[in-house]
């Protein structure tokens, strides 16, 4: 059994606005080849963006489709499209370059007073330094006083 595409709902429930419900089961049986074609129209009446007024005995059609919210393939592949793309990519990776070479400053700073806070204490109430030269001169460092 062949199924409907989504993409031929939108044609299906005009020809159903302008013909009436027998020209659209016939045209659903003939093209498709479905032997129940009402499941698909009410498949089609019940589908989200798709509505069904019965005063009017019409199946209201949303006014904006996929076609406009998504790009499509040919969209896509366009140069002109791509290029755009590829702008804004470019742009977005500089942009994260920044910021990540600016989080690397950061942790290496962090890394490098996290090794002195091993060796050297301040006391702001006494305004005191205490240093550790045994440790300091086992870890290889040199200490020189100004």
């Amino acid at each position: 059994m062949a199924n409907v595409p989504k993409e031929d709902y939108e044609k299906i429930a005009n020809i159903y606005n302008e013909s009436g419900d027998k020209a659209t089961l016939e045209y659903i049986g003939e093209n498709y080849r479905i032997k129940a074609p009402k499941g698909v129209l009410m498949r089609i009446k019940k589908f989200p963006g798709f509505s069904y007024d019965a005063e009017k005995k019409k199946i209201i059609i949303p006014k904006t489709s996929e076609r406009e919210i998504f790009m499509g393939i040919d969209e896509i592949c366009n140069k002109k499209a791509s290029n755009e793309i590829s702008t804004r990519k470019a742009v977005s990776v500089n942009e994260i370059g920044d910021i990540t070479l600016e989080l690397l400053y950061k942790d290496l700073m962090q890394e490098k007073l996290m090794e002195l806070s091993k060796y050297i204490k301040l006391n702001r109430y006494s305004n005191t330094v205490i240093i550790d030269k045994t440790a300091l001169s086992m870890d290889g460092y040199l200490i020189t006083i100004n």
